[in-house]
């Protein structure tokens, strides 16, 4: 029994770490915005994935979003998913992976 709460105690500080760690990055990035220091990304590297099945993960969320490029403007993303359509900031962003097409059997 002991060892099972040493398991969960070291969950528990393992997930805090991480929580903490991403914390401090969006201050980081609240910080420099308020000092006006603009990091914008590279908007003609996305208009090469429009129409691009993607996966994009994001800073503050825990999941990805999965979907189709549609249209790239200024610093924001617009993604169509399976049941919506999504406007992402492009600040939020922290990585994009493109995934192939899925085959169907003949």
């Amino acid at each position: 029994m002991p060892s099972a709460w040493i398991a969960v105690c070291i969950s528990v500080i393992v997930v805090f770490m991480v929580i903490g760690r991403q914390n401090n990055y969006m201050k980081y990035r609240i910080i420099e915005k308020k000092k006006g220091k603009k990091t914008e990304m590279s908007v003609e590297m996305i208009k090469d994935l429009i129409g691009q099945n993607v996966i994009i993960n994001l800073f503050n969320e825990s999941l990805a979003s999965q979907g189709v490029i549609i249209a790239v403007e200024d610093n924001w993303i617009k993604v169509e998913e399976k049941k919506k359509t999504r406007i992402i900031n492009g600040d939020m962003i922290r990585d994009i992976a493109i995934v192939p097409e899925k085959k169907v059997k003949e």
